[in-house]
């Protein structure tokens, strides 16, 4: 895809929202109409998105920084929009029915779940997990467990072959946090089984970008985890790298820096040919909405510290 491509939507994206939506909100929801291979149709994402702020009440994620994120997958998904939006709901009041405490992860959740009884299981996962990292584990995980509920397999080895993941990972350089378990959790994407090929594969990934001189972030390690299970290979990891050559060298993304990575990634797998299977196309689409979904995380994070810093006394 031409980075001319990229520029332009976000432009289109960015004027549409308006000057209070933030910019890296508007990147985001470009790259969730590029990634799907559809143009950024103002009308349709205008109308869903009064649809939810008709609907959702004032205090609602759903109508703060999730807002426009969630628009466009209700926009661009096959449910039409007020189905999309009532399943989402029902998916995150499930989440609350099972004490995790409603918040914009909980929504975020919801948003990765395709019915309300894979509540349960995303509750017994993430106990499992806080077995492990009692510490570590919290409301950031929710969409990863959320996503891993409605995979088929054993919850406990699920988050014992995550602790493995997370200690040989460790041992290899990897830094420890919260970005590491999540990189340990997408691992198990598709068996819950420790494979040691699968953690090779993702030392690998990471030492052939390093050798390109492209910066690894302790926030791009789920990305790391994708392309891994994703069984990338060296053909495709290059076309990453020349799409992230490419982004760099944009006036967009000289402010966005730590979104260059995972955009790669997301164009690359979109278009890549392995998509016509229909396994890999579903993963597809799941590693597009978790990306988003780590994109909103980070926001939010970020917002946080915006807020406190302005009210020292809060």
């Amino acid at each position: 895809m031409e980075v001319k491509k990229i520029e332009e939507t976000y432009e289109r994206v960015s004027k549409a929202l308006g000057w209070t939506t933030d910019k890296q909100v508007s990147l985001a929801v470009a790259m969730i109409y590029l990634s799907r291979g559809r143009e950024f149709d103002e009308d349709a994402h205008r109308q869903v998105s009064e649809l939810i702020k008709n609907q959702e009440g004032f205090m609602s994620p759903l109508r703060a920084h999730l807002h426009h994120i969630v628009t466009a997958y209700l926009t661009l998904g096959e449910k039409p929009a007020q189905e999309a939006l009532e399943l989402l709901n029902a998916n995150q009041r499930a989440l609350n029915e099972h004490k995790f405490w409603k918040s914009s992860y909980t929504y975020l959740g919801g948003l990765m779940m395709t019915r309300p009884e894979e509540a349960a299981r995303a509750r017994e996962l993430y106990k499992a997990m806080q077995t492990h990292h009692p510490f570590l584990t919290s409301s950031e995980d929710i969409p990863y467990v959320a996503l891993l509920s409605n995979q088929e397999g054993d919850v406990q080895e699920r988050a014992e072959t995550m602790n493995r993941y997370y200690k040989e990972l460790r041992s290899q350089g990897f830094s420890a946090g919260n970005q590491l378990q999540w990189l340990s959790q997408v691992l198990t994407f598709d068996s819950p089984v420790f494979q040691s090929e699968v953690a090779g594969r993702v030392v690998a990934i990471r030492d052939f970008l390093k050798a390109e001189k492209i910066k690894v972030r302790a926030e791009h390690y789920p990305v790391l985890g994708f392309l891994a299970v994703a069984k990338a290979d060296g053909e495709a990891l290059r076309t990453i790298v020349d799409m992230v050559r490419e982004l760099e060298a944009s006036k967009l993304f000289r402010w966005y820096g730590q979104w260059v990575l995972p955009s790669a990634v997301q164009l690359t797998l979109s278009e890549s040919v392995q998509l016509h299977n229909k396994g890999v196309a579903v993963f597809a689409a799941s590693v597009e909405m978790i990306l988003q979904a780590q994109q909103a995380a980070v926001m939010l994070g970020m917002s946080a510290v915006i807020a406190s810093s302005n009210n020292p006394g809060s």
